[in-house]
């Protein structure tokens, strides 16, 4: 398979560290802006950027017409967007977090969540997400898509930015006497690039549209259940 990276920012960089050599064709970013010519090797793109340089950047990668997996958050994206890339025979995955660890413990959440309501309604939860301060969207995207998941409202979610930290996710179920916590802390961003990699493996069999990591990494988890 051959790889069109979009962004080289720490995630970017990280991804490109992870390829051989052999397998890129192209490297774009503010500097050297991407292009249909410049990607028309590629079977996928890989597009890390921030939510800001996508508002400029979408509309480019609907003309590239090439299935692409994308990391960037704090991004509102066009309600039509799988309408448009369906017309397009194209598809692209949306992930807010690339991570494998992370998802396995989104999935977690929602059944312990099922589990501990059952049997006391009265659970309560409260997630924390904690990353480093040049992160500018707060909540993160990853907190939002787990709050949503599980009926927490956004405006809950307690968000903390210091140093370097990759990423880190709390979810906690409270009762009065008990508490039930799970947390994934990213400790090298090669998490986000090998899951990203994950997504574009698994590129060629996804129909045009709009696709989730989320949705790829619950398949996978619970395939690998079924041993």
């Amino acid at each position: 398979m051959k790889y069109a990276v979009i962004g080289t920012g720490k995630t970017g960089q990280t991804i490109l560290d992870l390829l051989p050599q052999s397998d890129i064709v192209a490297v774009c970013n503010s500097r050297n802006p991407v292009t249909r010519e410049k990607v028309k090797e590629a079977d996928v793109g890989v597009v890390f950027v921030p939510g800001k340089a996508m508002g400029d950047l979408f509309p480019t990668l609907l003309n590239l017409e090439l299935p692409l997996v994308i990391g960037t958050t704090g991004f509102a994206w066009p309600a039509d967007l799988d309408r448009q890339l369906k017309e397009m025979e194209v598809a692209w995955m949306l992930g807010q977090s690339f991570s494998l660890g992370l998802n396995v413990m989104r999935y977690y959440a929602e059944r312990v969540k099922k589990s501990l309501l059952a049997l006391n309604p009265q659970t309560r939860i409260g997630i924390t997400e904690k990353h480093h301060v040049h992160k500018l969207d707060a909540p993160s995207g990853t907190s939002i898509y787990i709050a949503h998941a599980l009926g927490v409202p956004k405006e809950e979610i307690a968000s903390i930015r210091e140093g370097d930290v990759k990423g880190t996710h709390s979810v906690s179920f409270d009762w009065p006497y008990d508490r039930v916590s799970l947390t994934h802390e990213a400790v090298d961003r090669r998490s986000f690039g090998e899951g990203a990699l994950v997504a574009c493996e698994n590129m060629p069999r996804m129909k045009p549209g709009l696709h989730t990591f989320e949705k790829l990494a619950d398949e996978l988890i619970e395939n690998s259940l079924k041993g």
